[in-house]
């Protein structure tokens, strides 16, 4: 078949849609820009950078830094893609030293900004300055100067009204920046780093040759003095940092920093290196601190695997994993809270205060149970549901061991009538009632019963005032966001206000926290929050905020129950608004009728 070639559908892009299209490869977001313009201050050896934003760095960012500077003729060509002082060939690439090689960040954010750039090296007597418009160099001139670069970027996407729709607030994009800038300071401890916003001092972390002095301005004096230094080696690989001791927790992953090279890397066998490492010693959703270094022959690893070189490829993945296994387990050693292998998470061990169950082992032949089919489950549920903007559970979600081959009655009458058995695992919550045995998972079953109080708009949250007011210090990203959430927060029972530079006083907190460690559910909480705003799933309705806010107050698995507590939220959870699924969406009652456990026995 002779194909018509005269009239041709593929055309090469210009110039200028091209670089457009590579630079959304690079530049997602402001924060992006910040990381860019620093790792080249670094390359280019500043000892002191500082960051100035406007709006989040949606109007301006600006990196000014004292390193080496460019020459008037590589101020120009900088903007030139691909054109780099870090490698001259792709050998090169196995050789790398530099946060930064392909010569992509600045005409990236050239082409979809304003862009202004004034640099000067030590040895010359004038600076250049540079301003380009979209891409476009529109001036260039000699200017008076400080040794060193300032790169300026303006209007960011201006000419990319669909990408920059999708900014978030400034808060936010914020929030992404000081991640950024912690990052950086923790790897560099040299530098003097310094974050403005909308003229205004917001972090500042001095120059220091101690880790843990970085520790204690981005984290906080917790985390400082419960750290413990570690380092190791094996082979090519050279280990150090700091991991904290298994008192010192937090609520997820934020504190997991692992840089290769000084460069800051994200590897999901590392982070199954830290697990290993830490279990048996921390209640089961906490996360240690863990600041590692990876020294290695660049030789050995491959950094240009992703845009954003936060992925990196090992030549021998596993034996990295190892070390680090290893060298975290030699540092918890020497700390007297773990080093006798003493498990500190109190009541691991179930509590089945009135066992009257046979439990035998599961057949291997071909009879098993009948499972009620989940979406049918799913189908029931979904005609109790009341709150329509709850997360539904989906068919296809992970299969809960739910028998339901009987229709039940109204499962508050249920509940009314059912009997206390016991606590399994300190987690579930075992009852008989006429229909069969009932299951309730204790902290989903107590998150829906706070939510509930929390979410009442006709009644106010009762509060407990503290006898001595509680001062709490935060990390300068929580800090923000405290900041920016204390209305919120103080509608939900905690009566709280700044108290100094990223320190806050509460007077009072909810008294459904009342005999808990409420600093630790406050913190937990703000990180929470913390990360809800500076996530896509970005914290804008009050809905969001109690539902995080009632998964950080509910009992927790693990935690022991008497029998008159069990009894009590039972009783609780049967006057909630949807005893069947928590605010997440996860199930609270599991259900084993009559007519099923007889066939698990045969009787049928």
């Amino acid at each position: 078949m002779e194909v018509d070639r005269s009239e041709g559908i593929i055309r090469v892009l210009d110039p200028v849609t091209a670089d457009k299209i590579a630079a959304g490869e690079v530049i997602e977001r402001p924060m992006s820009v910040v990381k860019e313009l620093i790792e080249n201050a670094l390359d280019a050896a500043a000892t002191e950078i500082t960051i100035e934003l406007q709006e989040g760095g949606k109007r301006l960012v600006r990196v000014t830094d004292n390193g080496i500077g460019m020459s008037p003729s590589d101020a120009v060509l900088c903007l030139q893609r691909h054109a780099t002082s870090k490698i001259k060939s792709a050998d090169d690439l196995f050789s790398i030293r530099t946060l930064g090689f392909r010569g992509e960040a600045l005409p990236s954010m050239a082409s979809v900004s304003y862009t202004e750039i004034i640099t000067r090296r030590p040895q010359d007597e004038f600076g250049t300055k540079v301003i380009c418009a979209g891409g476009t160099i529109k001036e260039v001139h000699e200017v008076g100067a400080p040794p060193g670069t300032s790169v300026t970027v303006r209007d960011l996407f201006f000419n990319l009204p669909a990408r920059k729709k999708f900014l978030r607030t400034a808060q936010t994009e914020l929030g992404h920046i000081t991640e950024v800038v912690n990052r950086f300071a923790i790897s560099h401890p040299e530098v003097d780093t310094t974050l403005m916003h909308n003229d205004r001092v917001i972090f500042r972390c001095p120059k220091t040759d101690r880790l843990t002095d970085v520790v204690l301005t981005v984290f906080g004096r917790d985390a400082a003095e419960q750290s413990l230094h570690m380092s190791g080696s094996s082979g090519p690989y050279s280990i150090y940092g700091l991991v904290s001791k298994p008192t010192y927790t937090k609520a997820n992953r934020s504190a997991q920093l692992f840089y290769v090279n000084r460069r800051f890397v994200r590897n999901r066998h590392f982070f199954h290196a830290i697990d290993e490492a830490y279990r048996g010693m921390l209640a089961q959703g906490r996360f240690p601190m863990v600041i590692c270094f990876v020294d290695v022959d660049p030789r050995l690893v491959d950094v240009n695997v992703h845009p954003t070189k936060m992925e990196v490829k090992f030549a021998q993945e596993w034996e990295v994993h190892n070390l680090i296994l290893s060298v975290i387990k030699e540092a918890l050693a020497s700390s007297p809270v773990a080093g006798g292998g003493r498990n500190i998470v109190a009541g691991v061990v179930g509590n089945i205060e009135r066992p009257n169950f046979a439990v035998s082992a599961p057949t291997t032949g071909s009879r098993r149970p009948a499972r009620t089919d989940f979406e049918e489950f799913h189908a029931a549920l979904a005609q109790k549901m009341r709150y329509g903007s709850e997360t539904e559970i989906s068919a296809s979600a992970p299969e809960a061991v739910i028998i339901q081959t009987e229709q039940p009655g109204e499962l508050s009458d249920i509940l009314a009538e059912a009997q206390v058995l016991g606590q399994v695992r300190n987690t579930y919550i075992v009852l008989q009632c006429t229909q069969g045995i009932l299951i309730i998972d204790q902290h989903v079953a107590h998150e829906r019963i706070v939510y509930d109080e929390l979410a009442s708009v006709d009644r106010k949250v009762h509060v407990q005032r503290l006898a001595i007011p509680l001062t709490l210090d935060l990390p300068k990203r929580e800090a923000l966001v405290v900041e920016h959430k204390v209305e919120d927060l103080k509608a939900l029972g905690f009566d709280i206000e700044p108290f100094g530079k990223d320190t806050f006083v509460i007077r009072s907190v909810p008294a459904l926290i009342a005999g808990k460690n409420y600093e630790q559910v406050l913190r937990d909480l703000i990180e929470e929050l913390t990360e809800l705003t500076v996530s896509r799933r970005l914290l804008v309705h009050r809905e969001a905020l109690i539902t995080a806010t009632a998964c950080k107050m509910a009992i927790k698995a693990g935690d022991r129950l008497s029998t008159e507590e069990m009894v009590k939220l039972v009783s609780d959870l049967r006057r909630t608004s949807n005893p069947y699924l928590c605010p997440h969406g996860r199930p609270i009652i599991v259900c084993l009728s009559n007519r099923d456990i007889d066939k698990m026995f045969g009787r049928t």
